[in-house]
């Protein structure tokens, strides 16, 4: 369940009107993101990484292989999430995570780190250019 949801949130997403729109609150969620996954962090006790190199899943003890994100979205994400390989590989990560929680529900808590993005995307914007993932 918890990875058909994350699956339909991403193949949800307008991905035709993904930047497009331009915000003030761009900035605001793209922080929120990187707060999330500092907090992730600091709750596991790890070293942190880049958001594009943060496997949570994996990091929490995932032994499956990455998720190949074309397996589970639409055409449409997997042309446009092509063109980014990073925003790519943090999805894959998302998708990754969901399926792994639904076995392990306790880190389930752990896939709110990506709602940021996720509104992000949805808002047609994307990750503001003063991050760097």
């Amino acid at each position: 369940m918890l990875l058909e949801n994350a699956v339909s949130k991403l193949n949800n997403i307008n991905w035709a009107l993904v930047g497009t729109v331009i915000s003030d609150e761009d900035t605001k969620l793209g922080y929120e993101f990187l707060r999330r996954m500092a907090q992730f962090y600091k709750a596991e006790q790890l070293k942190p990484m880049p958001p594009a190199f943060t496997n949570v899943a994996k990091l929490l003890g995932d032994q499956e292989e990455e998720l190949d994100i074309s397996a589970y979205c639409s055409s449409e994400a997997v042309a446009y999430l092509n063109q980014n390989s990073y925003v790519k590989r943090i999805f894959e990560y998302y998708l990754q995570l969901a399926k792994y929680a639904e076995n392990t529900p306790s880190i389930s808590q752990y896939l709110d780190i990506y709602e940021p993005l996720i509104i992000l995307f949805e808002r047609g914007a994307l990750l503001p250019s003063n991050h760097s993932l």
